[in-house]
């Protein structure tokens, strides 16, 4: 068996899911509210009312578990609070991870500085995550409770679709790069048993790799 590193534990694996299937059960019965041609599908759900009440439950479901992975006291919480340290701390190697990614995501290759456990192009998208997933919550619930100044609830609207589709295009590109991408699809592995090919840790993670990972070695 060719030698694997740990790289994401079970928490960690457990609140990436739980995410992003909270975010693609949102993103479908939202698409199902506010535009008619997707109405019909909603059928599956039992009519677009009860489509807006599965709609306005997880969403509330999507907001507490955002509020305890930050402030809860497990393992998955303080790897939540870790990976947002990690992410905000954007350096001159990220950096420069991060201006050649465009090259890296259309299947070329060009030299970058040893990575963290999160590189340059991944931090740029946990932090574009970051900032649309707030932006989702807050007009969400400013559009449910139509609350406060007429103004604030017109933006709203309009904040709350563009942020969607922002999300929408970032998974699809998460995705892409999971599963399609030659190179990094490698990490896919990852996500459902926590176990990548130590090369490609390795290559891609080489700061990370030589400072912790090695040390879970197996195969």
């Amino acid at each position: 068996m060719a030698k694997e590193v740990y790289r994401f534990s079970a928490g960690e694996r457990f609140v990436h899911w739980c995410h992003g299937v909270a975010f693609l059960l949102l993103l479908f019965t939202g698409l199902g509210v506010l535009v008619y041609a997707f109405q019909p599908a909603m059928n599956i759900f039992g009519g677009i009312q009860v489509t807006r009440n599965i709609h306005r439950v997880v969403a509330v479901l999507f907001t507490i578990g955002m509020i305890v992975g930050f402030i809860g006291k497990g393992q998955g919480a303080r790897q939540m609070r870790r990976w947002f340290k990690d992410v905000i701390n954007f350096g001159n190697d990220d950096f420069a991870h991060a201006k050649n990614f465009p090259i890296e995501f259309f299947g070329g290759h060009k030299p970058f500085p040893p990575q963290g456990k999160f590189n340059g192009g991944e931090k740029l998208n946990s932090m574009f995550t970051i900032l649309g997933t707030i932006c989702i919550v807050i007009s969400g619930y400013i559009m449910w409770f139509a609350s406060g100044p007429s103004l604030l609830l017109q933006w709203a609207y309009p904040i709350h679709a563009a942020c969607a589709l922002f999300m929408a295009a970032l998974l699809i590109a998460h995705l892409y790069l999971g599963i399609l991408h030659p190179d990094s699809n490698q990490a896919l592995k990852g996500i459902f048993t926590g176990w990548v090919p130590a090369k490609f840790a390795y290559e891609h993670y080489e700061k990370w790799y030589n400072e912790e990972a090695k040390e879970t070695i197996r195969g």
